[in-house]
Formats: C-alpha cells, structure tokens, sequence
C-alpha cells in the first residue's frame, strides 16, 4: 500500500504520444475506453495516456498511489493542508479513484482496487 501504481501523461494525440513510448521504452498498450490507453511491460502496469485537448506545461504527470480507503484519505489529505480536486469517482473494473492536490496545486491521485 502506499506505492505507486499508475503513472498518467496527457496528451493531445494517443496516437502519437504512444508510438513515442512504445518507441523509447518498449512499452505494449491497450485501449482503456475511448479516451485513454494503458501502457506496462508484458503483464506489468505502468500508467496511462490519457486525452487532452490542450497539454499545459507543468500539468502532467499525475502519479497514483495504491491506498486501502479512498475517502479515508481524502479525508487526511484535507487534514495535513491539502485539498479535493476530483471526488471519488468508479473506474470500471478496476475499483475508485480520486484526486488531491497538496499545498501548492500539484495533483496527487488515489486508488482504491476493487
């Protein structure tokens, strides 16, 4: 618990930005819905591609972290000076998500596998 478990890029050409990886990294990918692709090293899971209309510098990546309870740590996040930036949320097939952000804006995600 408490590791990282999914790494996430924007991009505003799947496409594109996933010959790049699977170019430099050797990365395999699957489509995750219309929106995204999830990339790893044969059955490993690294992250994901996910589509952006504009790609803002500074804005990307998100790093997801594994935790046992998601709103239990939103809740501590709040606490220690933190604040809600997408509320829990079902990720079908895989369980609950929700982001945070820490004191200066950067984005933290949570997992919760179902």
């Amino acid at each position: 618990m408490h590791t990282i478990c999914h790494v996430e890029f924007s991009a505003t050409d799947l496409a594109r930005s996933q010959a790049f990886y699977e170019g430099l990294f050797g990365w395999t990918f699957r489509s995750f819905g219309d929106d995204m692709v999830v990339f790893g090293q044969g059955e490993k899971h690294i992250g994901g591609l996910i589509r952006s209309e504009a790609r803002t510098p500074g804005n990307s990546p998100t790093v997801w972290f594994e935790v046992e309870d998601v709103d239990a740590m939103v809740t501590k996040a709040l606490t220690v000076g933190g604040a809600a930036a997408k509320p829990k949320a079902e990720v079908p097939h895989v369980g609950w998500s929700a982001t945070v952000s820490d004191p200066d804006g950067n984005t933290v995600g949570l997992v919760q596998f179902a």
